[in-house]
């Protein structure tokens, strides 16, 4: 990797974030990470090679404050929200669009050398598998919509004034740290112990991406050079169906194989339809490919097996 001298990551507090600082500190950088929640912490491990600051990116003077007094070379804007519990998407549109039009508009007259902003696979809604970059995207969440919106944003600033963006669409990453309200972080802890878990038939198939390879691809993009001005799918390249995932995770922790109830509870919003990437694109322009995938044949992968241990570590502590 080249060597940089000011490296922004903001929400770094985050799942995607922490894995992110956490390469690059063991990479030799010292990044500013944001936050915009100051009671989070960084891992204890890296916190002394990390400087952190609570940054509101949804004012547009305090982002364009932090901006002129960094001067970031690099950006990795990971800071975002998931809307759970937002039923109007108000919080979506605040910080998954509001926030990023302004760090891009206070980035559009520095001397910023690559901002790599972080979509989804939801933007692509219900559409044939699997899916590709060329595809119009059909958000059917705020979720969906607040990012869908932010990067379109983000490419009319790569035309005019240039800016040097970067999308990396991401599909389910998954891997120790997953926020709890998840599937795959419920179903692990619901195996481990050994409590009856619900769930719908299962059918659907998602692209669970391990956290690590995104944090690679990531990396991977800072010096892409013909990344610049591209949405980028980041994903296994395969859809696995729910129910294998419920399985291997439920025989993994030695649950009672009753306690698994797959069909007991229907279907909503974009549990219906299945997602898979088309990661050509990745391998072409980021030379990336996954190193890992969730289950090898009917069995968890390696990185689900590990992440399975340490969620195991963490009951036994707690």
């Amino acid at each position: 990797m080249a060597v940089f001298d000011r490296i922004l990551v903001t929400g770094g507090t985050g799942f995607l974030g922490r894995y992110v600082l956490a390469r690059l500190v063991g990479q030799g950088y010292r990044p500013l990470s944001t936050t915009f929640n100051e009671k989070e912490s960084l891992d204890a491990a890296i916190a002394a090679d990390i400087d952190l600051i609570g940054s509101d990116l949804t004012d547009p003077g305090a982002t364009r404050d932090l901006v002129r007094s960094y001067r970031p070379e690099m950006v990795i804007h990971v800071a975002g929200t998931t809307g759970h519990n937002d039923p109007t998407g108000e919080r979506c549109r605040q910080i998954n669009y509001e926030a990023t039009v302004n760090l891009l508009d206070a980035l559009s007259d520095s001397a910023v050398k690559r901002v790599v902003l972080i979509g989804t696979a939801a933007e692509y809604g219900d559409q044939p598998i699997p899916f590709n970059e060329n595809m119009e995207p059909r958000p059917l969440s705020h979720y969906a919509a607040s990012k869908m919106k932010a990067n379109e944003y983000a490419l009319r600033m790569h035309t005019d004034p240039g800016l040097p963006v970067i999308i990396l669409r991401v599909f389910t990453a998954f891997g120790y740290g997953q926020p709890r309200k998840m599937f795959l972080s419920q179903l692990i802890t619901h195996g481990l112990l050994n409590k009856q878990f619900m769930m719908s038939d299962g059918l659907q198939k998602r692209d669970l991406v391990s956290i690590e390879d995104v944090t690679t691809a990531i990396l991977s993009s800072l010096t892409a050079e013909k990344a610049v001005g591209r949405v980028i799918n980041i994903g296994s390249g395969h859809g696995v169906p729910l129910r294998d995932v419920a399985e291997a995770v439920w025989k993994a922790c030695g649950a009672e194989k009753s306690l698994l109830e797959i069909g007991a509870v229907e279907k909503t919003g974009d549990a219906a339809f299945d997602t898979e990437a088309d990661i050509s694109l990745a391998r072409e322009i980021l030379d990336w490919s996954p190193a890992q995938q969730i289950l090898d044949g009917t069995e968890p992968g390696d990185a689900l097996l590990d992440t399975i241990a340490r969620m195991k570590r963490d009951l036994r502590s707690a």
